[in-house]
């Protein structure tokens, strides 16, 4: 701003001992010229030098540096504005036309504009600097308060422009409040919408990127905004939810499992023998307790005769919860679990039935 000032002086000091002439008004454009050609030239070293003693002030506060590099481009964009409106004051002085007010109240626009530019890009590392730490629903979190505080920052911005040009303010902001309840009546699903969205935060059922489940789909939660949540199903299909049908529904959310569970029933040949199969519950048990990735408990008994086999249920749990990995490692155990039975002779039954047919007579005779 100072050298704004030293630039307007000397103007004005050409443009009084000029008497008005054509050398003045020269003066003036030369003088408007190099102020605008300078910081358009400059601008870009201007702000780094801005952003680095800004950051060194703040250079406490990690989250700090994030926030500062959002106002980048605003600043650029604020230096040409101000090198654009002193110029243009310069050349006005120069040829004698009083700056017109309009010209004033755009430059103030311009700046009010560019602040909410660079509040807007901050609000999202501001809400998570503010929020701090690593919940469960801290990604959805940030999110949704960023939201609303870009919200905010806009209505706040457009009230402030339309009051740097005189317009009835609280005309409008009263009209808007009629308005708005009218439009609040004919659109009480979007009101609902919000709610459940609120609830849904505060509550915090699920977060973004989480597995979940409801009575009606199962899939990846992608996003979360004030009025409907995205979810991503298996089939890669994306489904639109409103917020007020999925937090009055049931949901189960498996990413939150701390182990999977395993249950399966392994069928032995009635050919085996009972100290084969006993042998065969003792050293599955044995095989899962001792593998690094199994939790307890571990179950595994002699639990039925069957039809075809003598019956053995295995029940265990396993850390890896991801589907993929979960899969990866009951496969591993399986192929273990075949591999004992197989080294002591136990043998695995399939569906069969015997039919017996009595000495001395004629099936058909029974048709």
């Amino acid at each position: 701003m100072s050298m704004m000032q030293n630039l307007s002086a000397v103007a004005d000091f050409f443009i009084r001992t000029s008497d008005g002439n054509l050398l003045g008004k020269v003066v003036a454009v030369l003088l408007a010229l190099i102020l605008f050609g300078a910081v358009f030239m400059l601008r870009r070293r201007i702000v780094a030098l801005v952003i680095a003693a800004a950051k060194k002030l703040t250079h406490k506060s990690p989250a700090a540096a994030g926030i500062i590099d959002c106002f980048t481009k605003p600043l650029v964009g604020l230096c040409v504005l101000l090198a654009g409106y002193g110029a243009l004051g310069i050349l006005l002085a120069g040829f004698g036309v009083s700056q017109p007010r309009f010209i004033s109240q755009l430059a103030r626009a311009g700046v009010i504009l560019l602040a909410a530019w660079g509040l807007l890009k901050a609000s999202g590392p501001a809400v998570a600097a503010v929020r701090g730490g690593k919940g469960v629903l801290s990604e959805t979190l940030a999110a949704f308060l960023s939201r609303i505080a870009q919200v905010i920052i806009a209505a706040l911005a457009a009230v402030m422009v339309m009051d740097i040009f005189e317009y009835d303010v609280t005309g409008i902001i009263t009209g808007l409040g009629i308005v708005g309840l009218a439009f609040s009546l004919a659109a009480q699903d979007t009101a609902s919408n919000f709610i459940g969205g609120v609830v849904i935060i505060a509550d915090k059922p699920f977060a973004v990127g989480d597995w979940i489940q409801t009575s009606t789909l199962e899939g990846v939660v992608e996003d979360i905004s004030l009025r409907s949540t995205r979810i991503r199903t298996f089939k890669d299909a994306l489904v639109v939810v409103s917020n007020s049908s999925l937090s009055a529904d049931e949901i189960i959310n498996w990413s939150r499992m701390s182990k999977r569970r395993v249950e399966m029933a392994l069928g032995f040949a009635y050919s085996t023998p009972r100290e084969t199969l006993q042998r065969a519950v003792e050293g599955i048990r044995e095989l899962l307790a001792a593998d690094e990735n199994v939790v307890d408990p571990v179950t595994v008994a002699f639990n039925e005769f069957g039809e075809s086999s003598l019956n053995v249920t295995v029940s265990y749990f396993i850390k890896q919860t991801g589907y993929a990995d979960y899969i990866r490692e009951k496969e591993k155990l399986n192929f273990k679990i075949m591999a004992f039975c197989e080294e002591i002779g136990a043998s695995f039954a399939f569906p069969s039935r015997t039919v017996y047919l009595e000495k001395g007579k004629n099936p058909e005779d029974s048709l």
